[in-house]
């Protein structure tokens, strides 16, 4: 099935519109593994379950570029996420021997290997690196749901793997100590012939019970296995379960080359022989990089871009890799997951993309540029969306391992699914998409976060959350307000007049956080007075009136009523003046814990975290667009860079990606459910999105050149376009957008 599928792309890249080139040469996949953008270089599929890479910490996104050591391959990871998990499932080749495996003692992380980067080879959908002075050069690719290793050596001697259920994400994303470590109850492993293992691991950390099984098969038949429990070595040769369990695999006989296959399933070990069988019983491990290769290449040639900057396509090709990554997949090839209720449950034929929904992060481009590139996967997104509501009764705001962990603020489901219809997707049931929206934002509790239950009691209440009553309110407040417009117009568009006006009023709910003399956004306790003293610039990691940030920073997050907040702050000419604020104003972030998070900067603006993201095309509404189109070239200079420290902040799954392939285009998404895209400034002299309705978006710039970012002209289809947006339908139709370029001058 996997084969023909493959088969079938190859066949309609030959035969279709976008040419077969090799765009993987152009993708860098060490950008970003350094600093704290945590990107790592796994091999995977877009939006596949599998992400199988190199991990050299047992924290972040398991890979740091500074790091000197590779301590194993794990089968899970969240590449680009900005809170630690997975590295589930770890093998780790080990230096050819000459006698059989003798350790009566085996610690987790103590079997390494010097890590050179020069010894190492990275490109969308493979990995390899020289091992142990290079005795052993270990290679990694994927299918949707199969992890493939191959190892070769240059020495003889014994051919050991080892199996690692203990090794994972020794820190989760929470400020409770106590659930802060990814912690195993329970796991298994067992021989099951001359050449199969399987198991599973099941652990606690951000989220309860997350179950991973495993099921793979060595090329070269099984000599023995020793088997480890709590670090000792027992006398059994099948199976072992506990909390600690390893095995090392001993092969037969002296092979120059060994493959193994993995699958896993987040459902059970018959799942993930299953998901083997069906996408890499009959293959090798050439034929299925070869076809990882393929796909990346027709993935990345949906977007064309012309210029005669290599880095700016090397940054681009990178970011647009990254952003394919997610939503990422937990279903099996039987269409069963474990949903949030523990449980497993069976879709009526869409995949289920549960394993990680961030959408605190994606909605506001990751998902918006899906939405066009990939409508099939959306809809199955929107579809998973409505499943978590099925099953518990409210629609997901941050899951992983289809577990909902209720971290992050606001209700960011309302967006990917208006959005999604904006952009012509359909086949999800409307009605019940209507029902989940407004049931959500009616709850009481949403859950427990940051510890206490949160929800939307005070909300309601008070028309904001008090400061007094919640944590972060502020930036809840904001946050809910979006969230009710996002409900408003998707409910108008489906022809619910009333419920519209309804969520339409609420929406305007931020009013209520906006003080009328600092004109910032700021605490207000449930007796209506103001947080006193007020400190705009100070910052306290998740336990202030904000998230991630300061007064400053969330002030402007009103996307969907930038006219609404510019009448508050006293007119056009005001509003631009505190933007000009933002941007100009020094830099220093006050506070004692100031969250990490905030990077980045101009000014105030902090690039790197993503609730401003928004913000500098803010100008476009009062009526600066040059300085929207000075600054967004400014941040598409300085603030990514093709290197391993070349993204200013957690890439968190492929939101810091997306901003800058739809600013490079020369159009964003400032509030991605207006059905309209705010007009920059290109950073390619042409650029072609081929749509999968099989029609072409074209975006010239002519005249462009390293001092000319600014816009003299647009043109749409040959006519002159007088305002600074241009809409999803216009896109979505096709056609030809021109930028006449002109010398930037403020």
């Amino acid at each position: 099935m996997y084969t023909r599928h493959i088969l079938s792309l190859l066949l309609a890249i030959l035969c279709g519109s976008v040419s077969a080139q090799d765009l993987c040469g152009q993708v860098d996949r060490m950008m970003g593994t350094g600093g704290d953008a945590r990107v790592t270089p796994v091999a995977a599929l877009p939006f596949g379950m599998m992400q199988i890479g190199p991990d050299t910490r047992p924290s972040g996104s398991g890979y740091h570029y500074d790091d000197k050591q590779i301590i194993g391959f794990s089968h899970l990871h969240k590449s680009g996420g900005g809170c630690a998990n997975f590295l589930d499932i770890l093998f780790m080749p080990l230096r050819p021997r000459q006698e059989g495996f003798a350790l009566s003692e085996l610690r987790t992380r103590q079997l390494t290997s010097e890590l050179r980067h020069d010894r190492e080879t990275t490109a969308p959908g493979y990995y390899k690196v020289q091992m142990y002075g290079g005795d052993v050069e270990t290679e990694l690719t994927a299918t949707r749901r199969c992890g493939l290793q191959r190892y070769h050596y240059r020495k003889p001697g014994r051919r050991q793997v080892l199996i690692d259920l203990e090794h994972g994400s020794t820190c989760g994303c929470t400020i409770q100590p106590e659930h802060d470590v990814d912690t195993v109850y329970d796991a298994y492993i067992e021989q099951v012939d001359a050449y199969t293992v399987r198991g599973y691991r099941k652990s606690n950390g951000w989220v309860y019970n997350q179950h991973i099984y495993f099921y793979t098969t060595f090329s070269s038949p099984i000599r023995s296995v020793a088997l480890y429990v709590d670090n000792h070595r027992v006398n059994t040769v099948q199976g072992v379960r506990g909390e600690n369990v390893k095995m090392v695999v001993d092969l037969d006989g002296d092979p120059t080359t060994v493959e193994v296959k993995t699958a896993i399933s987040g459902v059970d070990m018959d799942g993930a022989r299953a998901n083997l069988l069906a996408e890499a019983k009959d293959v090798t491990f050439d034929q299925v990089r070869a076809e990882a290769t393929a796909l990346w290449n027709r993935s990345l040639a949906q977007i064309e871009v012309k210029t005669p900057v290599d880095k700016r396509r090397r940054i681009f090709y990178t970011s647009l890799h990254n952003v394919l990554l997610y939503p990422m997949l937990s279903s099996d090839v039987d269409f069963r997951f474990r949903g949030p209720d523990g449980q497993i449950h069976r879709t009526d034929g869409f995949d289920y993309y549960g394993a990680v929904v961030g959408l605190w992060d994606t909605f506001r481009a990751a998902c918006p540029l899906m939405a066009v590139l990939h409508p099939d996967v959306m809809r199955d997104y929107v579809k998973t969306s409505l499943q978590h509501f099925r099953i518990c009764g409210q629609l997901p705001i941050w899951t992983l391992a289809g577990q909902e962990t209720y971290q992050m603020i606001g209700l960011h489901s309302m967006p990917l699914i208006t959005n999604c219809y904006q952009n012509g997707i359909r086949g999800f049931d409307t009605q019940l998409a209507l029902q989940a929206m407004t049931t959500s934002a009616q709850r009481d509790t949403c859950g427990y976060s940051m510890g206490y239950f949160v929800g939307m009691q005070n909300y309601k209440r008070y028309g904001y959350v008090p400061c007094d009553l919640e944590m972060e309110a502020t930036a809840r407040t904001l946050e809910y307000a979006f969230d009710d417009e996002a409900i408003a117009r998707f409910a108008d568009l489906i022809g619910h007049s009333e419920t519209a006006t309804h969520f339409h009023q609420r929406g305007q709910n931020y009013r209520n956080v906006i003080n009328p003399v600092t004109k910032l956004a700021r605490g207000r306790d449930s007796h209506g007075g103001w947080r006193t003293p007020f400190y705009p610039l100070r910052s306290e990691h998740r336990r202030d009136d904000y998230c991630e940030g300061n007064a400053w920073q969330w002030t402007f997050f009103v996307p969907h009523d930038v006219e609404g907040l510019t009448q508050i702050m006293g007119g056009k000419r005001k509003m631009e003046a505190k933007m000009d604020s933002l941007f100009s104003m020094s830099s220093a972030i006050e506070g004692e814990n100031a969250s990490g998070d905030i990077s980045g900067l101009i000014g105030q603006y902090a690039h790197g975290n993503e609730p401003g993201h928004h913000t500098i095309y803010m100008y476009n509404r009062v009526g600066a667009p040059k300085k929207t189109q000075t600054l967004v070239r400014r941040v598409l200079d300085t603030l990514y860079d093709s290197t391993p420290t070349g993204i200013c902040g957690n890439e968190d799954t492929g939101q810091m990606s997306a901003w800058y392939v739809f600013s490079a285009l020369g159009f964003y998404p400032m509030d991605p459910v207006s059905g309209q895209y705010e007009i920059g400034t290109p950073s390619f002299e042409e650029a072609t999105m081929h749509l999968p309705s099989g029609k072409d978006f074209t975006v010239k710039a002519i005249g462009l050149t390293a001092d000319k970012c600014q816009v003299k002209r647009v043109l749409l289809n040959g006519k002159p376009l007088n305002r600074t947006y241009i809409t999803f339908q216009e896109v979505l139709d096709g056609g030809e957008l021109v930028f006449e370029m002109k010398k930037t001058t403020l």
